[in-house]
């Protein structure tokens, strides 16, 4: 029976196949490839670089058994808990539609259980070494007298080493990744991604950042961009920056600079123009700090994978073609 109801959905697929109307969703024509993501039972990392461990959730590709001899391109997703089953569901229905090819998922942050408290220790993991936890000036000022705020450990470097010199040598052992690695980072996990960027530029090939606290820890982002300039022309990174219009409706989102910090960030990577940087930026006028993320994802990931999708074509079948005498 389950042969029977996978025979007729390629009929409909490929209606008319012998006068060109023939539609191929990539997964349609694997052999027994699952109709979404597996997603994996989360696992606890304990690192050397913390005194707690992380959340794991890893989701793989729907024909990744079936394949075994395929590598993939990785999507890599900050704060876990809030997010990665948000990621999950985008890259979904983008293969479904053949607008990305397959990817693995590994969103990374705080176990679930801890609640808003273990989501809470991002302000620590995200931020880069600096002053403070606010954007500079006037933000500084409303910020500090509004929400005055404690001193704390900046250990965005000990977060990245975590990421890249412990969890993927790790993983990589276990599940087959393309040299292709993304990186998503909303908000702060967005700051964290600029920190990244200028420190360690060849740890992602390609970054989606959405909404981000870029001017946070005193324009500590800034700064390092400008000490990389000094010495470095190159920057071979795919961008995709994002953020909604109506962020700036929120008295907090403009005391943590959302809008202006992003805007500065995208006019100062275009003015830089580095060798091999590739940027590209969306505001959505009509969305929010939280609405914005799934869209952000989404246009980031068919932005990078624009030229796969025209290799893989429409997944509807189409319009079949008249012949000279006018029959289909």
């Amino acid at each position: 029976m389950k042969h029977f109801y996978a025979y007729l959905f390629l009929i409909v697929l490929s209606a008319g196949a012998a006068t060109t109307a023939v539609a191929n969703p990539q997964l349609a024509y694997i052999p027994n490839a699952r109709a979404n993501m597996e997603l994996l039972e989360t696992r606890l990392h304990q690192s050397s670089q913390f005194d707690y461990k992380h959340a794991v959730t890893i989701a793989l590709p729907a024909s990744y058994q079936q394949q075994p001899d395929k590598s993939y391109p990785v999507l890599w997703v900050l704060d876990d808990p809030l997010v990665t089953r948000t990621a999950i569901a985008t890259v979904d229905l983008l293969v479904a539609g053949n607008f990305i090819p397959e990817i693995i998922i590994i969103g990374v942050g705080s176990p679930p259980e801890e609640g808003m408290a273990g989501v809470g220790r991002r302000i620590v993991e995200f931020s880069p070494p600096g002053n403070g936890f606010s954007a500079p000036g006037l933000n500084a000022q409303v910020f500090n007298e509004a929400i005055p705020f404690p001193e704390y450990p900046h250990k965005a470097p000990d977060f990245l080493a975590f990421l890249v010199d412990e969890l993927r040598p790790k993983l990589s052992q276990e599940f087959r990744f393309k040299d292709d690695h993304i990186l998503h980072g909303h908000s702060l996990g967005g700051l964290f991604a600029g920190f990244t960027l200028f420190s360690r530029p060849d740890a992602f090939n390609r970054m989606i950042i959405g909404s981000p606290a870029m001017a946070n820890v005193d324009d500590a982002v800034f700064k390092l961009e400008e000490r990389f300039s000094k010495e470095n022309d190159a920057l071979p990174v795919q961008l995709f920056v994002g953020a909604g219009g109506a962020e700036g409706n929120e008295w907090f989102l403009n005391v943590g600079g959302i809008l202006s910090g992003t805007a500065r960030f995208i006019e100062r990577m275009s003015l830089r123009n580095y060798h091999g940087l590739a940027l590209k930026s969306k505001i959505y006028s009509d969305e929010n700090h939280y609405t914005t993320v799934p869209r952000i994802i989404s246009d980031g990931l068919r932005h990078f994978y624009r030229e796969e999708a025209v290799k893989l074509g429409s997944s509807w079948p189409q319009q079949p073609k008249r012949d000279e005498g006018g029959a289909q």
